[in-house]
This record gives C-alpha cells, structure tokens and sequence, in this order.
C-alpha cells in the first residue's frame, strides 16, 4: 500500500483480480474517512492500459467520489494477453469480477470509447451493479448510418495495420504518441513532450500493441434497441471534432437511453487532454 503522490489524504491501492484464466492488474485511489455510496470505475479505450487515464481526472474523482478504481483491460498493459478469442461479454463480465474483488456492490462507470461499449454491455446485463453511467466519445455499435471514421484516419491506420511497431521503447513511445495526436482534436493544445513522457513507462515495461479488441468491437451485438431498457442516470459526453466516432453515434445514444442527458464539447477530438478536465468535472459534479 501506498499514499498517492498528490495527496497525502489518498491512499493508492493495486490488487490482481482473477476472472476465470485472465488475471487483471487494478489500482484504486481511497479517501480517507470518506463514505461514498457508490465509487467511480473507470474502463478504458481499446488497445490502452489504464495509465493513459490522466491523473488530474483521477485526483479529481476520488475527492469527488471518495473511491475511484481503474485497471488494464484483457489484452493490455499489466493485465493478462489471453490467446483465445474474447468477446464484448467476456470483457464485461472482466467489469463483474473486478466489483466483486473490491467488494462493490455498485459503481458509476465512466467509459471512454470501447469502454464505453463495455459498460453499456454491464447495465443491460448486471443493471444492479450500475448506479449511473459516463459514456464519452463512445457508440452504441457499429452502425454505418451513424457515420465512419474520417477517411484520412483510415488512410492513416491501415498503413499502420502494415507496419511492424518498434521494437525499442522510445520508438514504441514515439508510435504511441502518434496515433493520441491524430485522434487530438483543434481546441486543446497537444503537448507531445507531455505525452511522451507519460507512456513512457508502458513503453518500456507494458506495451501491448496490436490485440483483439478490435475483433471484440466488430463482433459485439447490436444493442441500441436494447439500451431503452436503461434506467440508472446516463451522462454522454461526445467532441465534435472526433475523427473516430462523429457525433451522430453520441446522438444515438441520448435518443435511445431514457432520460440521458448529451453534452458536446466543441473541438474536442477522441481523446481526453488534461485541459478538458475540469468540464468534464463539472458535468460529472451531477452524479456524484
């Protein structure tokens, strides 16, 4: 056990949970003396450990939550690289396992892009384990009437799909940084320096690279009929300068989920700059 770097007041607690023949690397910040009804779990964008969350969200939440809990999705970073097949479901039930190593009965999910379809995959199918859900820069499913990525970011990440990643971290480092300022958008500085310097320990200890999750987003089950069903407080929040996911997918989402409330940031690409930050808190400052 050990306090967080921030804040004396926070300890910063790591476990490993174990889901059947997956072992799932977690951390978790805890505010001392503080009872939280619910805590705030984190599930990440494809192919990204979870040290991609900024840590002034992090910081934020738990003074705000009092509990915030994150980990490595199957097939990244510190958790396990499963060679068989996995699909959206498996990847929820990853959520179930690490609620219930933690003694959690129910949590806000935030979600960002894949963890956003994962934690829509947890409310239809464990609703009681959700008080409310943050889905950000995220899809109900592959649907091409909500639009593709630009075409210059599909240009750009089939070349990639050819190329054989560095084998050296810094050039692992530099293959990373790449990829977060394509999907950048215009109205926050991108600080490579910053960036690079903060994969810099994935790169050299934990990098992943290419996986499946990309096959578990393709295969997953078409649920935006579904999602009518949702009843615990929604709260969608899209750029309008995503080049992945347009913000008809954000649209989708707001219309199908009863009572959700959609907040579109302008300019903001898919990702999640330190800037954006404090915005994010204030919407967030509804649910807690």
């Amino acid at each position: 056990m050990a306090q967080a770097d921030s804040d004396p007041q926070f300890e910063h607690l790591t476990r490993r949970v174990q889901n059947g023949s997956v072992e799932l690397h977690c951390e978790e910040y805890r505010q001392e003396n503080f009872q939280a009804s619910a805590p705030m779990l984190l599930l990440s964008e494809a192919e990204a450990p979870s040290s991609r969350w900024p840590d002034e969200l992090l910081t934020a939440l738990v003074e705000q939550y009092g509990r915030v809990i994150w980990f490595d999705t199957r097939d990244t970073g510190r958790s396990s690289w499963p060679l068989d097949p996995y699909s959206m479901g498996d990847l929820a039930g990853d959520v179930l396992a690490v609620l219930d190593a933690h003694g959690v009965g129910a949590a806000h999910l935030f979600g960002r892009s894949m963890g956003g379809q994962v934690a829509q995959a947890v409310a239809l199918t464990a609703p009681e384990r959700v008080a409310s859900m943050v889905l950000m820069s995220t899809t109900p499913g592959r649907r091409e009437e909500l639009g593709l990525p630009e075409e210059w970011l599909i240009e750009k990440m089939s070349e990639r799909f050819l190329q054989e990643p560095p084998g050296d971290p810094t050039g692992r480092a530099e293959w990373i940084v790449d990829q977060l300022e394509w999907f950048a958008g215009p109205a926050f500085a991108f600080d490579r320096d910053e960036r690079l310097a903060a994969v810099a320990e994935e790169s050299a200890n934990y990098w992943r690279g290419p996986n499946a999750h990309g096959v578990a987003v393709i295969e997953a089950p078409d649920i935006l009929d579904e999602l009518a069903q949702l009843t615990m407080p929604v709260t969608i929040i899209h750029g309008t300068a995503d080049p992945v996911l347009p913000v008809a997918h954000a649209t989708a989402l707001h219309e199908a989920i009863p009572g959700s409330t959609l907040h579109l940031i302008e300019g903001l690409g898919h990702d999640i700059p330190a800037a954006v930050v404090p915005h994010i808190l204030r919407l967030l400052s509804r649910l807690a």
